[in-house]
């Protein structure tokens, strides 16, 4: 048996163990660049996803210490700190929780809307250097916005937020709520069509002219706008020139290059498009797949075995989830 499975992808946040395997941060975030990151060593990508598998159960205390495995073998990026910031804070381990805080922002962290309303940080709010962390994501989140076109910029993020909304909503009935299912179909239509117009009259809404986040948010409304290929098709040089210009994120263009080639009935290059076969998660038709780990890790994406790892993850949530609805 064969099943789409609908990628959710992350925005620019991080969310207590929930945002392994998505796409790639805006391009212009903060992450640190003063020296080379260290290579992540299999054992440390491993502790890594076993740490956000044990956060999601709630294990925190276990999750922390695989953090720290983790962060030592080099896996070092803005959601292996945040999730570890989390699992500290509930783990009440307040010092620690911040300094893994001030580690995220250090690697592009920079959604304070998201750093106020998470319950999970609750513990560290009233700890001596907290309002300190969150200035600093204060002053790169208003990087993120800085547009010369503000209007274009929220409508973007409000039509971001609707999206993220409506898939949430569908993979939390399981992907069996048919009026979900509906509802995603009219925003996904909506979005493409309004997003064209735009894109006629305005070009490509780089950094510029809408700030990296909204840049963002036009990648995914791209992303998912599968019932217009011959659109995504025409978006795709756009995006590719202004990775070239440094204004996108080589990731997402990874995402969309995937997207496009799935789409029009081709191999896709980068298996970021995943399936379930036979109650198995596994890549869409890939080329060449005996290099696949190489031209991810060459875009900044993780193994192929860690993606599918991630997916298999969301499939047995899924799983779990129907049957306790029964």
């Amino acid at each position: 048996m064969r099943r789409l499975v609908i990628l959710l992808t992350a925005l620019n946040l991080a969310a207590c163990a929930h945002s392994t395997g998505g796409a790639a941060a805006p391009a212009g975030s903060s992450a640190s660049a003063a020296a080379p990151k260290p290579v992540a060593t299999p054992e440390a990508r491993q502790a890594a996803m076993e740490a956000d598998g044990l956060a999601r159960k709630g294990d925190h205390v276990a999750a922390l210490a695989l953090y720290r495995r983790a962060w030592e073998g080099g896996v070092r990026n803005r959601n292996t700190a945040y999730n570890a910031a989390c699992s500290a804070s509930l783990s009440k381990e307040g010092e620690e929780a911040l300094t893994w805080l001030g580690r995220a922002v250090d690697e592009g962290f920079n959604n304070v809307a998201h750093l106020r309303k998470d319950p999970d940080l609750e513990n560290i709010r009233g700890l001596p250097g907290y309002a300190a962390v969150e200035q600093r994501v204060v002053e790169e989140d208003a990087k993120q916005l800085q547009a010369a076109d503000p209007a274009l910029r929220d409508e973007l993020l409000a039509r971001m937020e609707e999206d993220q909304k409506v898939r949430q909503a569908l993979f939390g009935s399981s992907f069996q709520d048919e009026a979900a299912k509906k509802k995603l179909e009219e925003v996904d239509a909506a979005n493409t069509a309004w997003l064209k117009e735009v894109i006629a009259k305005k070009g490509w809404p780089g950094n510029a002219l809408v700030g990296p986040r909204a840049s963002f948010a036009a990648w995914l409304l791209v992303q998912h706008a599968d019932k217009d290929v011959a659109f995504q098709e025409k978006v795709l040089p756009m995006l590719e020139q202004a990775v070239a210009r440094g204004e996108g994120s080589p990731a997402n263009l990874a995402y969309l290059t995937d997207r496009v080639l799935v789409n029009t009935g081709k191999p896709q290059r980068y298996g970021t498009q995943m399936e379930e076969v036979e109650g198995k998660m596994v890549p869409k038709t890939l080329e060449d797949p005996a290099n696949v780990d190489a031209r991810r890790a060459a875009v900044g994406l993780g193994t192929m075995a860690e993606y599918q790892a991630s997916f298999e993850q969301m499939r047995q949530q899924q799983q779990k989830a129907a049957e306790q609805k029964q």
